[in-house]
């Protein structure tokens, strides 16, 4: 399928997940893999779980949709109880931005090749609001995610948005790269070069403008 080769998802991982949401999981997954900067897990999973959230406002007659209802209810009366960060991840905000620019690009390409992928309703998919509220409060309490733990088919939906993503990415995708002192030393060397090359060139540009104003040759 061309839509899936353009997103680099094989369409076998999109199995488990809901035909109706096969293409924001696909768009997911290239935004995580191409975004600059790179996409934090808390971040993913904010976003994924606000998918959740508002497919639970799309599901009422599911059993299991309507514990996860009562659950996600819980989160949001506790959520409201805390003082809000007021700072403004802007990281965040750039992310997410990309990951909207990315859903309508692929959301047009879908329609240009005949709709290979059911077309989702993006009136209920995305909430700004939601989807940093969420970000916020993952980052200072990971544990945040198991909001649905008491509902198996819930972090079961969960889990497989969560996998799916992430196995097309490495395994070592979000895991934090330590800097080795190696490293470190080569970086300030090519800063200390960066820095001595520029200044030379400054003194030569200094230097052959005043030969011009004196009429002398500098070499």
């Amino acid at each position: 399928m061309l839509l899936l080769e353009t997103l680099g998802v094989k369409m076998t991982i999109l199995e488990s997940v809901p035909s109706h949401l096969q293409l924001p999981v696909a768009v997911t997954c290239y935004w995580t893999r191409s975004s600059e900067p790179k996409v934090k897990l808390h971040q993913l999973k904010a976003l994924l779980l606000m998918i959740i959230f508002r497919e639970l406002h799309r599901t009422t007659n599911d059993p299991g949709m309507t514990e996860g209802s009562k659950m996600q209810n819980t989160f949001f009366c506790r959520l409201n109880k805390k003082t809000q960060n007021t700072d403004f991840d802007l990281d965040a905000a750039h992310s997410f931005c990309q990951w909207q620019c990315c859903l309508q690009m692929g959301y047009y390409l879908n329609q240009l090749l005949s709709s290979p992928l059911p077309e989702p309703d993006l009136t209920r998919l995305y909430s700004g609001t939601l989807v940093h509220r969420l970000c916020q409060e993952l980052k200072s309490a990971p544990s945040a995610e198991n909001v649905f733990s008491l509902s198996p088919k819930m972090t079961q939906f969960y889990q497989d948005l969560l996998n799916t993503v992430k196995l097309t990415v490495p395994p070592d995708f979000f895991e934090k790269k330590i800097k080795t002192k190696s490293e470190s030393c080569k970086k300030k060397k090519a800063c200390s070069k960066t820095k001595a090359k520029r200044t030379n060139r400054g003194g030569i540009k200094k230097c052959k403008l005043l030969s011009k104003r004196n009429g002398i040759l500098c070499h």
